[in-house]
């Protein structure tokens, strides 16, 4: 814990970022097994070491360093100097690079709302001279935004990549999460507090119109830079994660990976595995995991009944698809079942 409070006063890295890889992640999705993946792959690279906490195998070169969990605060920048030409790599919340440009053309984008401050980290005016790094040498580092958004339409070595979920199950976990809250602005939309929205209003006039907007900037800059925009299910990350992540590390040009670490670094990865972790440390290394679950339990009945309503799922993709959105990115419904089984839970609770 001291040494993570020291990190802080760490000298920041003097060159700016100007070509910043980026895996963006729509808001509610797990953006911390996707961090620790590639923490781990980029620790191992440099030829350290990682104990799996319940096998007690040791992943990588013994003699090299332990991974330094006091070093993962939850960027959103993470330092992996032998997978990156950039040394860098933006795991979280942000629009796609390059958008901006073409932004106007979707007459509904400037007049609509994200859900929460921050969902566009790039470009909602925080401190660019010091962004947090996590694993660095340095705890920050300035990052020229400008130069990130232009390299996006000249540089092909500026790739982006979605992780997207369901926007109904997004909608409903947001939903619970914002009841709880008690501090402005993630307890009020507008001048009205968030208790005082049915679900219904809330998923059409805030939760879709936001979900549609991050969503819809990666989708339009995949159309008019080719090649450039990558977008996954979560579900497949979930079902497949060793196939998703390393078509993924293929899309970034991280192409200095070595292969067989890929089933290692998942393994690593898992809930269970962070779960055992945590118990060491004796600290939270992935708050709003246990954030999510405590979400979903706690979601109104109601948000969870009409979440698994066909005709309000019907009307969903309709405003989705009005504003843009391609329907085929959630042609099935792969978080049906268990918004299913927590109204079976509270029907049997």
């Amino acid at each position: 814990m001291f040494e993570r409070f020291l990190r802080a006063f760490l000298p920041p890295a003097r060159r700016p970022v100007r070509l910043l890889p980026v895996v963006g992640c729509i808001p509610g999705s797990d953006v911390w097994f996707v961090r620790f993946t590639f923490a781990f792959l980029s620790h191992l690279q440099q030829g350290g070491h990682v104990i799996d906490r319940l096998s007690g195998r040791c992943i990588g070169n013994p003699a090299g360093p332990s991974f330094n969990f006091d070093h993962m605060s939850g960027g959103p920048l993470l330092w992996a100097p032998d997978l990156l030409p950039s040394r860098h790599l933006f795991i979280g919340h942000t629009v796609c690079p390059g958008f901006n440009r073409i932004s106007s053309e979707f007459d509904w984008w400037a007049s609509t709302p994200f859900s929460a401050p921050g969902d566009d980290y790039l470009h909602d005016g925080m401190n660019y001279a010091h962004v947090p790094v996590d694993l660095a040498p340095h705890a920050f580092v300035p990052v020229s935004v400008g130069d990130v958004d232009a390299a996006a339409w000249t540089d092909p070595r500026q790739r982006m990549v979605l992780v997207y979920g369901d926007p109904i199950e997004k909608a409903v976990a947001s939903f619970g999460l914002w009841q709880s809250q008690v501090r402005p602005p993630y307890s009020r939309l507008g001048e009205r507090q968030d208790v005082d929205w049915p679900f219904h209003d809330y998923l059409f006039k805030h939760a879709l119109p936001s979900f549609a907007k991050m969503m819809m900037s990666y989708q339009a800059m995949a159309q008019a830079v080719p090649g450039s925009v990558q977008i996954v299910p979560e579900d497949a990350l979930r079902v497949e994660p060793v196939r998703v992540l390393s078509s993924v590390l293929a899309h970034l040009n991280l192409d200095h990976w070595d292969s067989g670490l890929i089933d290692a670094v998942v393994n690593l990865s898992r809930r269970e595995h962070i779960a055992a972790i945590e118990k060491e440390v004796g600290r939270s290394l992935t708050g709003s995991r246990r954030s999510r679950k405590a979400t979903r339990s706690s979601a109104p009945e109601t948000a969870v009944r009409a979440a698994i309503d066909p005709s309000l799922r019907g009307k969903a993709l309709a405003l989705l698809a009005s504003m843009g959105v391609d329907a085929a990115y959630f042609q099935s419904s792969p978080l049906s079942v268990p918004l299913r089984a927590v109204a079976g839970n509270r029907r049997s609770a």
